[in-house]
């Protein structure tokens, strides 16, 4: 029998973990499973009569002539049996928005039925959700019944105080919420600039941005009022005026992030940066065939930068060009040239790979296996400028958990590729140049559906929403990297507002620093090493999601550092680094995040492309004098991969003999995820750490950041401006960070290093 009733599903709570197999061998059908927790389904009465026969077999002890209790290898972890309640058809992030919600809100949620094995009996089935639902005070907006997956589905609107009313029907095997659209239908297709908020024209001290794109609809009532320029500098194209929408949409992200929800707040809008724009694009989205597109994008940035702009947002590539590794492309390398002397944070989005260049199949297994298959495609490189080395290069992930939102039937036949927070099935890979990271970030992008076997990109859902100006609408939507861009170049244009005296180094780091990392697709990684996983994490995710109140300041449980500096070429600089007590302390998690930015020199002759290489090391436990008699023992290129497979918990006692060679040293430096010759391959870096365990103060102090620069082909009179910032956190039940630090560096916001010394 392949259909499931109701009546026979019970739940078998556990003492202790037990191999999944163990029942199925004792042909019990498993449902669902967890580390305590099994829900199986009996074929019929007499099943579920044999099985509490042997839960009454093992109580009874064991019987005259047997060594031990009928079934004990089974039964001893099973602590309770009951059956199937609301409570467990009831997801936990479906429990925690009807706890929150607020008073008559309407909750937007999944229902799966049993199926059971009667195509007659499932249609009886879903009417009684309907009538249950309907009766709650909510709708049903579709269903599906498929017999030959055994499968029933609902999409419902329900009151949240009604869902557990609606969860006492024991047909439901689940209900699961999904996220409902931040606008309704006719909010995002018949918008009048009556129905937007006020928005406020940016003040006169906030950091200019450089949009270089197709140009901006001025005239556009949450766009204009911030667009200090726009021009065209090529013949080739009339105005600075917005003929396709693809500048007007980038322009609306950069100043007020997600626009749909944006509009959802019902305030007014604020932004907090300006823009100067230059249309490099055409009517058709496309560099004009007559231009020398290089040559457009170096005068257009440069343009940008004389009218005061120091966040530069590129959304735009060459689709001719995907990155093959091992010499940068022109493009990169002309982008390069300019981030370094024009002193400029430039963001760059990733590119778009057309899915049915590396995917075979648009099949129900292609909406979770693509990412694979985007790994291995030889032309899925990020696209020329994306490459560059002095850049934040970004690609795209997706937010959608679910489709047809914005339409006026939803289906439930149209599915999301990937899930919340992994990939988009359109961004492209890593790595750059010299193994560098790449794409350093990601942002939503959206992403494709896939619908009786074909895909679909029209769904708004599914896209991004913002601000465009045709065929009278005032909203739009799209799917590609060149949204996932400007979304990164306003967390740097935050930093450049909140701290305008920050170099373009700097700002860099703090945009890395915010990363979080890209764990729902880490996780979801099965069948390979962890370090294939982390490679595979690294890029496509890169080093994760940033957001803005994490790149902008401080919280009490979590500290951040800064500091701008110059170092020779194959010097050192060393900063000690004060520890919380906090972190002596037994419970919660702790952890030290650092990054770096830094500006080299680059030829795109070089196979070293890169003129020097900095990379930073956390090294707790040993003197200051006794690093820096190590570290500047290091001769030219020599090899430091100090960072060993060692748990942090357990590093050697600083009373063992202080290390007189470089291998020595290895036991006092803390393990950074990714490690030193990963994330040294790259000018923008990041490294992790997190302790589990108390700190043992004798054991993990002093701690030290030390910043090497190991030369290439540098001048050897040079110096190497850098950013550096790092981030102490611990978790909440932990004491306060910030004010502890706060005190001891005598410093009221975010304060430098302590020590630095140039050696």
């Amino acid at each position: 029998m392949l259909g499931v009733d109701p009546k026979l599903v019970l739940v078998i709570e556990l003492g202790a973990s037990v191999d999944p197999g163990e029942f199925r061998r004792a042909g019990l059908r498993l449902l669902d499973a967890s580390n305590k927790r099994v829900t199986v389904a009996f074929a019929d009465d007499p099943q579920l009569a044999g099985f509490v026969e042997r839960l009454d077999a093992c109580a009874s002890g064991v019987p005259a002539g047997q060594r031990t209790e009928p079934y004990a290898g089974f039964v001893d972890a099973i602590d309770s049996v009951r059956p199937l309640g609301p409570e467990d058809r009831i997801s936990a992030d479906l429990a925690a928005a009807v706890a929150n919600a607020g008073l008559n809100e309407m909750l937007r949620i999944d229902v799966e039925l049993w199926h059971p094995d009667s195509h007659d009996l499932a249609l009886q089935w879903t009417d009684e959700l309907r009538r249950a639902v309907v009766e709650a005070g909510g709708r049903v907006a579709d269903v599906h019944v498929s017999d030959r997956a055994g499968v029933v589905l609902a999409r419902i609107y329900a009151p949240a105080d009604r869902i557990s009313a609606i969860a006492e029907l024991d047909t439901i095997a689940s209900l699961d919420l999904l996220p409902t659209p931040a606008l309704s239908i006719p909010q995002f297709w018949a918008a009048t600039p009556e129905d937007l908020p006020t928005m406020y024209s940016p003040g006169a001290e906030t950091p200019i941005v450089g949009l270089v794109d197709s140009g901006v609809a001025s005239a556009h009532p949450l766009v204009g009022p911030a667009i200090l320029a726009a021009e065209s500098l090529s013949p080739a194209i009339a105005d600075g005026e917005d003929r396709c929408g693809h500048g007007t949409m980038v322009a609306g992200l950069i100043l007020h992030g997600p626009v749909d929800q944006a509009l959802a707040r019902s305030v007014s809008l604020r932004p907090f940066c300006r823009i100067v724009s230059v249309a490099v694009l055409d009517h058709t989205n496309a560099f004009p065939d007559d231009d020398l597109w290089e040559r457009d994008l170096v005068e257009a940035i440069e343009w940008c930068a004389g009218q005061g702009a120091t966040v530069i947002n590129l959304s735009l590539g060459d689709a001719r060009r995907p990155f093959r590794s091992p010499r940068q492309s022109p493009a990169a390398a002309l982008i390069d040239e300019l981030a370094r002397r024009l002193k400029l944070v430039i963001v760059v989005a990733a590119g778009n790979i057309p899915v049915l260049d590396y995917l075979l199949d648009v099949d129900d297994q292609a909406l979770v296996t693509y990412p694979t298959d985007l790994l291995r495609d030889a032309d899925s490189g990020v696209l020329d400028p994306a490459s560059a080395s002095l850049v934040l290069t970004v690609g795209g992930m997706t937010t959608a958990a679910a489709a047809t939102g914005y339409s006026g039937h939803e289906t439930l036949l149209r599915r999301p590729m990937g899930k919340p927070g992994w990939p988009s099935p359109i961004t492209r890979r890593g790595p750059g140049v010299g193994g560098a990271v790449k794409p350093e970030l990601v942002e939503r992008s959206g992403t494709l559906g896939v619908e009786s076997g074909r895909l679909v990109d029209s769904d708004p859902e599914l896209g991004v929403i913002s601000t465009q100006l045709a065929n009278g609408r005032l909203l739009g939507h799209l799917v590609g990297t060149s949204m996932a861009a400007p979304l990164i170049t306003r967390v740097a244009a935050a930093v450049k507002a909140r701290h305008p005296t920050f170099g373009a180094n700097l700002v860099r780091a703090l945009v890395l620093l915010s990363a979080e990392p890209s764990s729902e697709f880490e996780t979801s990684l099965v069948g390979a090493s962890p370090a294939a996983r982390a490679a595979a994490v690294r890029n496509l995710c890169g080093f994760g999601r940033p957001g803005i109140a994490q790149a902008i300041e401080s919280t009490s449980h979590r500290a951040v550092l800064v500091a701008e500096a110059a170092i020779p070429i194959d010097g050192v600089h060393i900063y000690e680094l004060p520890v919380p007590s906090s972190f002596m302390r037994s419970g919660g998690m702790r952890g030290i995040d650092i990054a770096l930015a830094y500006d080299p020199r680059t030829r795109k002759s070089r196979l070293d492309y890169l003129s020097n290489r900095l990379e930073f090391f956390l090294i707790r436990g040993i003197p200051l004098t006794r690093i820096i008699e190590v570290m500047t023992s290091v001769e030219g290129d020599e090899d430091i991969e100090f960072e060993t497979d060692v748990d942090t918990a357990e590093l050697t006692s600083p009373e063992s003999r202080a290390p007189s060679t470089l291998s020595e040293l290895r036991s006092h430096v803390v393990k950074l995820r990714p490690a030193t010759q990963i994330r040294s391959a790259g000018t923008n870096q990041l490294g992790r750490t997190e302790f589990r365990t108390r700190l043992d103060p004798d054991r993990h102090s002093p701690m030290f950041v030390a910043v090497r620069d190991v030369n290439r082909w540098d001048d050897d009179t040079a110096m190497q401006s850098y950013g550096l910032a790092v981030a102490v956190w611990c978790s909440s039940e932990q004491g306060d960070v910030y004010s502890e630090l706060e005190a001891k560096l005598e410093a009221v916001v975010e304060v430098e290093v302590e020590v630095r010394l140039d050696l």
